[in-house]
Formats: C-alpha cells, sequence, structure tokens
C-alpha cells in the first residue's frame, strides 16, 4: 500500500473571460495558455466537452509545443518548491487559464500534475470554471 503524498503543489484552471476569474488567482506561477494551443472550442464536436475527456486531451496535447509548455510548468513549480527562497517549503500555487477554462488549462493542468507526480510531488490540482456553461464568444 502506498501512502498518500502531501500536497506540495496546487493548480488552479480558470477562464479568463469568467467575471471572478481574476480573483481567483493566488499569489504563486500564472500561465496563461491564451493563443498558444490549438483552442478544441472552435471544434463543434469538442467544444461542449472538457480537458478531462480524452479525446479533447489528446488534441490539446498533440498540438505543436503543448509538452514544452507543459515541461515548462512542472519545472517553474518544481524549481519554486525547492528553491533557496522557499526554506519553509511552502506550498506552491500554479495558475493556469486558458479563455473558458474548459479545454486547455484543464488538459495542461492534468498533464503537468501527472509530471510532477512522476517525482513523487504531491499535487492537487482544482478546476474553477469547468463546470460553468461555455463561452460562447472566444477570441
Amino acid at each position: 500500500m502506498t501512502t498518500p503524498q502531501l500536497v506540495q503543489v496546487t493548480i488552479r484552471t480558470i477562464g479568463t473571460l469568467h467575471p471572478d476569474a481574476l480573483a481567483l488567482v493566488e499569489e504563486g506561477l500564472f500561465f496563461d495558455l491564451g493563443d498558444k494551443l490549438r483552442n478544441p472550442h472552435h471544434d463543434p464536436a469538442m467544444r461542449y466537452r472538457t480537458g478531462l475527456d480524452d479525446e479533447v486531451r489528446d488534441h490539446v496535447l498533440s498540438t505543436p509545443g503543448a509538452m514544452a509548455v507543459t515541461t515548462r510548468i512542472a519545472e517553474s513549480a518544481k524549481a519554486l518548491l525547492f528553491s533557496y527562497a522557499n526554506r519553509k517549503h511552502q506550498l506552491v500555487h500554479v495558475t493556469i487559464a486558458c479563455r473558458g477554462g474548459r479545454h486547455r488549462s484543464a488538459a495542461i493542468a492534468e498533464q503537468v500534475a501527472e509530471y510532477l507526480r512522476i517525482d513523487e510531488i504531491g499535487v492537487e490540482v482544482d478546476h474553477q470554471h469547468i463546470h460553468l456553461p461555455v463561452v460562447e464568444t472566444q477570441h
């Protein structure tokens, strides 16, 4: 039986088009995926699904540069977690944003969490807007 890891990193996903988005950003690392990755919102077959669905997650993660973004976020969280400035081993907060908070941010956050768990880092992921209706106007 494996013992659960203490949470060392929290990852929060948000959609920047939601009115409460900025109030949800905690102190720590912030990554806005913006237009860096393919947006499943533009595909009617995926629009109402989420980044937790395999098809959507695969679509996002197969975007050129997606794995580099994932690695950069995970390595940034690890660097902060293990930095000299964090001698008290405080919890590291990571916010990952996209426009609606349903597709890209969710898929990338789950991938970052997997990456960190390989190194036995305790991670908790909280998708703030994934349950809300799809934002129909995407930029």
